[in-house]
């Protein structure tokens, strides 16, 4: 029971260091999250660019 009664206070005096990684792991993964939308994003405008302008070309009335 000694065991685990210090394995406890160990995890509670470790919430910060693990509150800290938490908050680096979020903003790690927004970082992904942005560049693959930015990226897809640009492809997607770059699609819709090109219909568009298809579509200015032909008569459509």
């Amino acid at each position: 029971m000694k065991f685990n009664n210090r394995l406890l206070k160990n995890l509670h005096e470790d919430e910060d260091g693990l509150e800290a990684i938490q908050v680096v792991m979020i903003v790690a993964l927004a970082a992904i999250i942005l560049i693959a939308v930015m990226t897809i994003g640009q492809e997607v405008f770059t699609w819709l660019r090109e219909k568009w302008d298809q579509l200015k070309g032909e008569d459509v009335g």
